[in-house]
């Protein structure tokens, strides 16, 4: 590692999570798979972070940045020595290195012959991993000679509702976790000294998989270390809980084969999944099951399916943190037996708050008589109770919309229908593919800028003060993904009601 600093907070909490997973983060960061919703929670972190700065009052910052925009930080300990100097109240990211321990506190505050130190999170509550991380920044700034009189997570008040300029003091919470950090703190000196020794090594360690693995953030390196593990295996369970899964493993029941010989109690729906994977047998059909679900609708049919997005901090009055908001949605229908299949859609416009437009737009094109489909209601069914307590003049028609509406996983989730291509997964990106193996029109990859919510939430939200021909085209790329989705829903739905007709 040459002369570059041994540990940051959160490599120290890395290590604290998973030894490994530093030393991946060190020798082999290529093999990291990133989920790609991880770049938008560190914009929201950063937006939150300089949203917090002004928390206290007014405050001098230590940040400093090289021409390539990465952070200087030996002009940013400089910076904190001269803040510490001139007795400045408040100190944003005031950088300290300590015998190759390096931390840069969100806030220094200082108070009386002390400082305080807040760490700020864009979560919603105080977690172990956060009081692991104040710790370390306490235990390195007092190695520096910095006298710590109090530690304070702040985090977001999810009970925060907007109205007019964001209020910071109510966007966020601070908790004193002085007294919960103690034991944690106790730990730091010999974990950093263990950290060092444990990245000094230069053959790859061996690190049997665990609750850690997924505790308390996902490892990126999860595929890799799991790489040699047959497939599918005991992973790929249907609900099968994590730990207990890792159990299996290091316990020898890696295959469904050997979950089956080894006599573990499975749900109905494992056994289902794990026989017909090991036995391969045919698609498991209940017939019977199928056709009481499909008696219980009507026409007109409706196949609906909502893309929403979700902020830290709130973008519209009457917004809580991290509610979601709805602003597109697709709509197939049959208004009766064999009759012609129709399609509307909405699309918000990106600059304005969107929960008004789409109320009204499915007021409008929802008959309150009909029967509405979606793929996992309770999600339609939260958006549209929310949408009905937020516009009472709209709230009787959406509620009777809300009531109107069944759910096609249910087919899928009794166990009404299983294939053993789902791999035990009943997502509608799980289900369709299997169900219609051999058809492109219905295959997300083949879609243009937008293949998954996450990317449809990405892809709205950057579309404010775009060029007209880019928004243009990604707004076409919106409503197609979106009609993909109610368009596979009304595919499912017939051939269910082909697999009834069938003796």
């Amino acid at each position: 590692m040459g002369d570059k600093m041994n540990l940051s907070k959160s490599k120290y909490t890395r290590y604290c999570q998973c030894p490994k997973m530093l030393w991946m983060d060190t020798y082999k960061k290529e093999e990291a798979m990133q989920d790609p919703a991880l770049l938008r929670r560190f914009a929201e972190g950063h937006e939150v972070g300089d949203l917090a700065k002004n928390l206290l009052g007014d405050y001098v910052e230590a940040t400093a940045l090289k021409d390539d925009g990465s952070l200087d930080i030996g002009r940013m300990l400089k910076n904190t020595r001269k803040y510490l100097i001139t007795g400045e109240t408040n100190i944003c990211e005031a950088a300290f290195n300590v015998n190759g321990c390096y931390c840069a506190a969100d806030i220094l505050h200082k108070n009386g012959d002390g400082y305080e130190i807040y760490e700020v999170k864009s979560s919603t509550d105080v977690s172990e991993v956060y009081l692991i991380d104040v710790a370390y920044q306490k235990y390195v700034l007092e190695s520096g000679g910095v006298k710590i009189t109090g530690a304070y997570i702040v985090h977001i008040d999810n009970t925060y509702v907007r109205q007019g300029d964001i209020d910071i003091h109510k966007l966020f919470k601070i908790v004193d976790v002085s007294d919960k950090i103690a034991s944690y703190y106790t730990q730091v000196a010999a974990k950093t000294t263990e950290a060092k020794a444990y990245l000094k090594q230069k053959t790859e360690p061996e690190m049997p998989i665990g609750g850690y693995c997924s505790k308390p953030y996902d490892c990126a390196y999860f595929g890799y270390c799991t790489r040699n593990i047959p497939q599918p295996n005991v992973f790929d369970l249907y609900r099968m809980n994590f730990d207990k899964a890792c159990e299996y493993i290091n316990d020898g029941i890696v295959t469904l084969s050997d979950i089956l010989k080894s006599g573990e109690h499975l749900s109905e729906k494992q056994r289902i999944q794990a026989e017909t994977a090991v036995y391969d047998l045919p698609p498991h059909i209940d017939r019977l099951g199928i056709k009481s679900f499909l008696n219980e609708l009507w026409y007109p049919l409706y196949f609906l399916d909502f893309e929403t997005f979700q902020n830290c901090v709130p973008l519209y009055d009457g917004q809580k943190p991290y509610q979601q908001v709805p602003f597109q949605y697709s709509l197939h229908y049959i208004t009766e037996e064999y009759g012609e299949l129709q399609h509307k859609e909405f699309l918000a416009d990106e600059m304005r708050d969107p929960r008004r437009d789409i109320a009204e737009s499915l007021v409008a094109n929802i008959p309150e008589n009909a029967c509405v489909l979606a793929y996992n209601k309770a999600f339609e069914c939260s958006r549209i109770k929310e949408l009905a307590a937020m516009f009472p003049d709209l709230s009787g028609t959406l509620l009777k919309i809300e009531s109107n509406i069944r759910d096609l996983l249910d087919v899928f989730r009794n166990g009404y229908v299983y294939n053993k291509a789902m791999g035990g997964s009943f997502s509608i990106k799980s289900v369709l593919p299997a169900m219609f193996p051999d058809n492109p029109d219905l295959n997300y990859h083949n879609l243009e800028d937008v293949h998954n919510g996450g990317e449809a939430t990405d892809t709205y939200l950057s579309l404010r003060g775009m060029p007209k021909e880019e928004r243009d085209r990604l707004r076409q790329s919106l409503l197609a993904y979106c009609k993909l989705d109610t368009m596979a829903m009304v595919m499912l739905w017939q051939k269910l009601r082909e697999l009834c007709a069938e003796k």
